[in-house]
């Protein structure tokens, strides 16, 4: 029977356990019951604690991975465990825990164990183990001492740096992540602009969660890298940040500088990569972790997240979803690149592709652009720079279009220069006119 697994902050998880004197029926019927738990819940150890018993019980079982070179790890009960030696040699692995679901931590360990103790019939046993083998077994030993995976939390001291809106997701969530300490928050001091947002976003979520702050319109003055120097960084983490980083700030954290790039690198790097995106009519896209270097976006990747595009979405849609998606990637990935478990590597040169920052006159249309250009423009560039054309002297930005099932571009909404938005038959009765562009 599947038992339900005690979480977080459930005070049964700190009680202390007492020794099974009884290797009756009812502690088979527990045991089998707490294999399927473990195997529906897909975990690797369970103890007794976690599913509201205070006995000195656990199990684990791993059918191993050979893409990742992880033996197996045979199921394995054990009865009134008592680890008996532990190695000089220590490393530090990402853990997680059914009892704290999204939970992985670094923690650091003996690379081997003694145990002893008993099988589920009381027969006495003895077992060398290391890897995983000797890992999961700890970890489990841990919760009939009371001791859990938030116990072994040891602060990553981190930067973030951002300013845009695509690492907001980022910087909430290692904000709320117990296993990072943001030192500093590093944003653009910019002076709003009629395209700009008036809004530092990642400003403002750093003021919510009490982060101290540093604006600056330069991040490689002297000034400004020794403020980033005292803050200890272990590693420094950057989105959407838009100035160039250079060798000092670059090779100051001992885990360099993390960039969260919304690409599938090496294609599109540089300034415009979901605009580029969407222009090129791309099926597929998705978010790289690179290790950033002084060539821009040519760093070594540490991993990547791929989604399939619908040919529908705005660089507003796909910038939002992105940006959930590298926070999940970061999350997902940093604990293991920090662990030497992720090795990065480098991007295939031949393979690259380069965008670039767009200008005002990007969104122009006349009646000689091909249709499907405009209908990928309107999409690309409905924050910045608009799709606009001229007709009779008249100024009119083209803010929404669809393709029909013939294939036609269907006007959907414009604005005149000066007036307010409104529908293309509102424009085509008021003004008398039409938009037409090459099939």
């Amino acid at each position: 029977m599947r038992l339900v697994i005690r979480k977080t902050d459930d005070p049964i998880l700190r009680q202390p356990t007492e020794e099974v004197a009884a290797f009756d029926m009812e502690l088979q019927k527990l045991i089998d019951d707490m294999i399927e738990t473990m195997r529906t819940d897909n975990g690797i150890g369970l103890a007794a604690p976690q599913i509201g018993v205070s006995k000195k019980i656990f199990i684990c079982e791993f059918a191993g991975d050979k893409e990742a070179e992880i033996p197996e790890v045979p199921l394995t009960v054990m009865v009134n465990p008592k680890i008996t030696h532990y190695s000089k040699e220590q490393r530090r692995m990402v853990e997680g825990c059914l009892s704290f679901p999204g939970l992985e931590i670094l923690v650091k360990r003996p690379s081997k164990i003694t145990i002893e103790g008993y099988d589920r019939y009381g027969k006495k046993i003895k077992i060398d183990a290391d890897g995983l083998y000797s890992r999961v077994m700890q970890h489990e030993n841990d919760h009939l001492n009371s001791t859990l995976l938030i116990d072994h939390i040891k602060e990553v001291n981190a930067v973030f740096i951002g300013t845009g809106s695509l690492g907001v997701p980022t910087l909430e969530a290692m904000a709320t992540d117990p296993q990072y300490k943001i030192k500093l928050v590093v944003t653009s001091d910019f002076t709003a602009t009629s395209r700009k947002v008036k809004l530092n976003l990642v400003e403002e979520i750093a003021k919510k969660y009490k982060l101290p702050i540093l604006k600056t319109k330069n991040i490689n003055a002297p000034d400004v890298i020794a403020k980033i120097k005292k803050a200890n960084p272990e590693v420094v983490v950057m989105a959407d940040f838009g100035q160039i980083i250079k060798s000092d700030l670059l090779n100051l954290p001992k885990y360099g500088v993390v960039n969260i790039h919304p690409s599938l690198l090496p294609r599109h790097r540089g300034a415009s990569p979901i605009q580029q995106t969407i222009l090129d009519g791309d099926k597929m896209t998705g978010v790289t972790l690179i290790v950033a270097g002084e060539k821009m976006d040519a760093g070594p990747i540490i991993s990547q997240v791929s989604f399939k595009l619908t040919g529908s979405e705005t660089s507003t849609i796909l910038k939002d979803y992105a940006a959930n998606a590298g926070a999940s990637l970061l999350l997902n990935s940093l604990p293991y690149y920090l662990a030497g478990d992720l090795k990065p590597f480098d991007q295939k040169e031949a393979k690259a592709t380069y965008t670039r920052l767009f200008k005002y006159e990007d969104g122009l249309v006349d009646s000689e652009t091909d249709a499907a250009t405009v209908e990928r423009k309107i999409r690309a560039f409905d924050d910045w720079p608009k799709v606009h054309t001229k007709i009779k002297n008249l100024d009119v930005q083209i803010l929404a279009a669809h393709f029909d099932p013939e294939h036609n571009l269907i006007i959907d909404r414009v604005k005149p220069a000066g007036k307010t938005e409104m529908t293309y038959a509102d424009f085509q009765r008021g003004y008398h006119s039409e938009l037409t562009f090459k099939a």
